[in-house]
């Protein structure tokens, strides 16, 4: 009986060394950090070094607190609140994730939005909203939270993504001008084309598709 015991509790921790990886770089792709810091820079441009890193750490800290509300919550609110099936979840989160990831590889992002925002006020709209924490990233936390079906991997991802995203944030000036504009443009998409082949998984996941 130890025996048996011991052998799921070796199988469950090897299942879940062999999903984190997969979640992390799906949540890390669909938060595109290098592919913001052009917006990012600007967004803090005015701001000496010790306001900046002041500003991520709270955006941080807020973004990482929405998500993890989905991380344990996204399901609760999905079947019993809105009575929504996961099927159907699924389709309409993977058709919006392929919208927003499909508009970032034609476009990218765009900083036309922020430029009458208050120094004050950037932390949390548009650092929090929608770039760390916009609706593609809430999606694919619930999506997540849905296939594993388990809060607390789900919610390591979540911390896990945050805590790496933090010091690329304190060191975008630096990471801007070693990789290049060109070079976050490019990187910036390449993380939208995978993100679009996720969001169509998703889709064909919903509609039970096997490919």
């Amino acid at each position: 009986m130890d025996g048996k015991i011991q052998g799921n509790c070796t199988f469950l921790i090897m299942e879940t060394l062999k999903q984190l990886p997969h979640n992390y770089l799906v949540l890390f792709a669909m938060f595109n950090a290098v592919g913001n810091l052009p917006i990012l820079a600007d967004l803090t441009g005015n701001l000496d070094k010790q306001q900046r890193n002041r500003m991520f750490r709270k955006a941080v800290v807020v973004a990482g607190g929405i998500v993890l509300a989905f991380a344990f919550f996204g399901d609760i609110m999905l079947r019993n609140i809105f009575d929504i099936s996961t099927s159907a979840f699924k389709i309409a989160g993977g058709i919006l994730v392929f919208a927003v990831a499909a508009k970032g590889v034609l476009s990218g992002p765009s900083a036309n939005q922020i430029q009458s925002v208050s120094s004050h006020n950037i932390a949390v709209f548009p650092m929090v909203f929608p770039y760390l924490a916009g609706p593609g990233t809430i999606l694919i936390t619930t999506i997540l939270l849905i296939q594993i079906n388990g809060n607390l991997l789900t919610a390591l991802t979540v911390i896990l993504v945050y805590l790496s995203i933090l010091p690329i944030l304190y060191l975008s000036p630096w990471v801007e001008k070693a990789i290049g504009k060109l070079g976050v443009m490019v990187i910036a998409r390449i993380l939208y084309i995978f993100i679009c082949a996720k969001a169509v998984s998703l889709v064909l996941s919903g509609l039970h598709i096997n490919l």
